[in-house]
């Protein structure tokens, strides 16, 4: 099996299985696949509570918390963008 199947394995494609994965304390390791070969590497946090998510950036260690609607919103991040074209990738 090649990397590139492996990875289409472990996609994420919608904001439901997004969610599902990053609830809980650990959360979900993740990155953006980058014109095929480079990682944008993240730590996503989902709290159902009020539907929000935490974002850890580790390429700057930057830190974002958004909504639902601006999870999706590439003005905010690029992760609405990767799942629509099958780029993010469960590590």
């Amino acid at each position: 099996m090649t990397q590139k199947t492996k990875d289409r394995q472990r996609c994420i494609r919608t904001i439901e299985q997004l969610k599902e994965l990053a609830k809980g304390e650990i959360g979900l390791d993740c990155f953006i696949l980058l014109n095929g070969c480079l990682r944008s590497s993240k730590h996503i946090r989902f709290y159902p509570d009020d539907n929000s998510f935490y974002v850890l950036n580790l390429i700057d260690d930057s830190e974002q918390e958004l909504t639902e609607s601006q999870i999706l919103d590439k003005a905010y991040t690029n992760i609405g963008e990767a799942m629509k074209k099958g780029c993010l990738i469960k590590d």
